[in-house]
């Protein structure tokens, strides 16, 4: 069914995986240039020099809530495939046999519950979210 967005989502992703491949090496010559630019330097004082609007804060991408996140979208997405499942099984019954129409609308069926109930998850999630964070404050 959906045949046509696989080309330009696997060009796609294989572009941005070469950018950031190309990024990652730039990135890396610049900062081997900033460090040889300052071990020339003799008498300049590099206790007050600040890089870390150069190198960044040392800040990856920590929070506290990346596993509610992860959870709340992975238990949506399971609970969406349960449901999809419930409803393939209650409407059209056996697998067997199924001809292309069946099979369409069982994946339609599939796909569209696993979204909406990924979805979901990640909105509870968020919601969860916010009011840890209104309580810690």
């Amino acid at each position: 069914m959906m045949e046509f967005i696989t080309i330009p989502l696997t060009f796609g992703i294989g572009a941005y995986a070469f950018y950031k491949l190309i990024e990652l090496f730039a990135r890396k010559r610049e900062r081997i240039m900033i460090i040889e630019k300052l071990s020339q330097l003799e008498k300049a004082s590099v206790e007050n020099l600040n890089l870390s609007n150069i190198f960044g804060d040392g800040k990856a991408i920590r929070s506290a809530f990346t596993t509610l996140r992860v959870g709340s979208l992975l238990a949506g997405l399971g609970l969406g495939l349960l449901v999809g499942y419930i409803i393939v099984n209650a409407t059209i019954g056996g697998f067997g046999g199924s001809s292309y129409e069946v099979r369409q609308t069982m994946s339609v069926v599939y796909g569209s519950s696993t979204l909406l109930f990924g979805g979901i998850g990640l909105i509870a999630g968020f919601i969860a979210e916010r009011m840890l964070s209104k309580k810690d404050s």
